[in-house]
């Protein structure tokens, strides 16, 4: 049996009903019989490489997973007094400049450093 793929429209040959990769693109096309599936195959939980919508056919589909975490606040940004020079640090409560060498309060409380 001769069939078009659904994405790039090129021919090929099938020997029936079934799931078939596409020679050139590599999509997969589901062929049935005289457009109904046999009574003993189960319905397809994909069709045209999409999922189908629960509760239609098939096993029941798995819950999606939980969102990922949010992500970690940056580490805060702070400038020199002395020089003006702005860098980032981490949870520390003093810091060097690394511009200038002074010794820069960073506004964290030492009871906040781990």
């Amino acid at each position: 049996m001769r069939v078009r793929c659904g994405a790039c429209r090129t021919q090929f040959e099938v020997s029936g009903a079934g799931r078939f990769a596409c020679p050139v693109c590599g999509s997969i096309n589901v062929v049935r019989n005289g457009g109904q599936a046999p009574a003993e195959s189960p319905p397809p939980t994909a069709m045209g490489g999409y999922p189908t919508a629960p509760g239609v056919g098939g096993p029941p589909q798995t819950p999606s997973p939980p969102p990922p975490p949010p992500p970690e606040q940056p580490m805060p940004k702070i400038a020199c007094p002395e020089c003006g020079f702005s860098f980032i640090v981490g949870p520390v409560s003093k810091v060097t400049c690394p511009m200038c060498a002074a010794e820069v309060d960073t506004g964290i409380s030492e009871d906040d450093v781990e």
